[in-house]
């Protein structure tokens, strides 16, 4: 029988082969093992999200938060998938207790320009979204970030009714920051 981190790294192999199901199956295994372990549940919240899973990846997100509440990534996608849902008070919460609480720099100005975005201030996120981008290391997260700024930066022909926070986040999930340092 294998360790729950080596299921781990299973699953996170087959997600990247785009064969979730099997991750899923590698992470039940690893949580019969480890049922604690913050960066199983955080990546079976991520494969759940992957699937159109939305609540049960909220539910996996909230589990994640119980047991390791300090994980800024897990609190900044719970927000993401509120906004997916449609639910922008409750991402508005998340975001709040990570901007208020935060340890990285880059995701506590990234949740700081999901709050503007929900107030429908798309001038104040778009200044908030270029100061995050200036400070983030993490690669895949600077690169959906950028993808989100440019969505949002006012062209003359769209109106800025026309971008609501759950459009401009939709595509920006958790599948891009799958690897070991994030999930620790």
């Amino acid at each position: 029988m294998l360790e729950a981190n080596e299921y781990l790294h299973l699953a996170i192999h087959a997600s990247q082969e785009n064969n979730h199901h099997a991750a899923l199956d590698y992470l039940e295994r690893a949580l019969k093992l480890e049922p604690d372990n913050p960066g199983v549940r955080y990546f079976q919240a991520a494969e759940y999200a992957e699937l159109g899973l939305f609540p049960r990846a909220i539910l996996c997100m909230n589990e994640v938060l119980a047991l390791s509440p300090d994980m800024d990534l897990a609190r900044f996608q719970l927000g993401l998938l509120h906004l997916q849902q449609e639910s922008p008070e409750q991402a508005r919460a998340a975001f709040e207790e990570l901007y208020a609480n935060g340890t990285d720099e880059s995701l506590r100005t990234f949740a700081d320009a999901y709050v503007s975005l929900i107030d429908e201030d798309l001038q104040a996120a778009v200044v908030k979204l270029e100061r995050g981008v200036a400070t983030c290391e993490n690669l895949p997260l600077k690169g959906d970030m950028i993808r989100v700024l440019a969505k949002l930066k006012p062209e003359p022909d769209l109106q800025a009714a026309d971008l609501t926070p759950t459009e401009s986040n939709a595509a920006v999930f958790l599948g891009a920051y799958r690897d070991m340092g994030e999930t620790s």
